[in-house]
């Protein structure tokens, strides 16, 4: 899917460069046979076309696992936290997205992007993927890890439990142990993080 991944701190951009047209995106987004290419290309899209007004976004949520798991665990909406909510919602628009209750649909692209809140300012960690020819920055797999515990501990989630474990396993050796020990023990989750 990625043609290369990056850490680092969202703040570091490349270089932009000219966009398709809204209805130019949706046309080549509907031509994309693997889903989970599509809809990162989706969200690459909306990362640089919302750079170009200073906005920002994060790919979080079920959507962050797919991605990492390379489509191991699928979701059915895209979640997304946004620096520009209004903004965000604009560029969806634009794209004959619709407003659905809490979700912006597109049914001719059979997508659903959800904006789960604020821009997410806990987590520095972040990696940044490149999707064709676009960047999109993932919410940190420690965080991600973290999320997915919390969900097993209080919601009694054993599907959560089970992406938390299969993260971990995947990036055993990059990720910030340290850090993710700090993270579960300041959320109480020290009990249920796997060794």
């Amino acid at each position: 899917m990625a043609s290369r991944k990056t850490t680092g701190s969202a703040k570091e951009r490349r270089v932009p460069r000219p966009l398709l047209r809204p209805r130019a995106i949706v046309s080549q987004l509907k031509k994309e046979s693997n889903e989970l290419r599509k809809k990162m290309l989706l969200v690459g899209y909306l990362t640089e076309k919302l750079f170009k007004d200073g906005k920002s976004i994060f790919l979080v949520g079920g959507q962050a696992v797919e991605a990492y798991t390379g489509g191991q665990f699928t979701t059915g909406d895209i979640d997304i936290t946004t620096t520009d909510k209004e903004a965000t919602e604009k560029v969806l628009a634009q794209m004959s997205f619709t407003r659905e209750g809490m979700v912006w649909l597109n049914e001719r692209l059979g997508l659903a992007v959800h904006i789960v809140g604020d821009y997410p300012t806990r987590s520095e960690k972040v990696r940044k993927v490149d999707v064709g020819s676009y960047r999109v920055h993932v919410i940190g797999v420690e965080e991600l890890i973290i999320d997915r515990l919390k969900a097993a501990k209080f919601w009694k989630s054993e599907r959560d439990s089970e992406q938390a474990v299969v993260l971990l396993n995947a990036f055993r050796r990059t990720v910030d142990i340290e850090y993710l020990r700090k993270r579960a023990r300041e959320e109480n989750l020290e009990d249920v993080l796997p060794r």
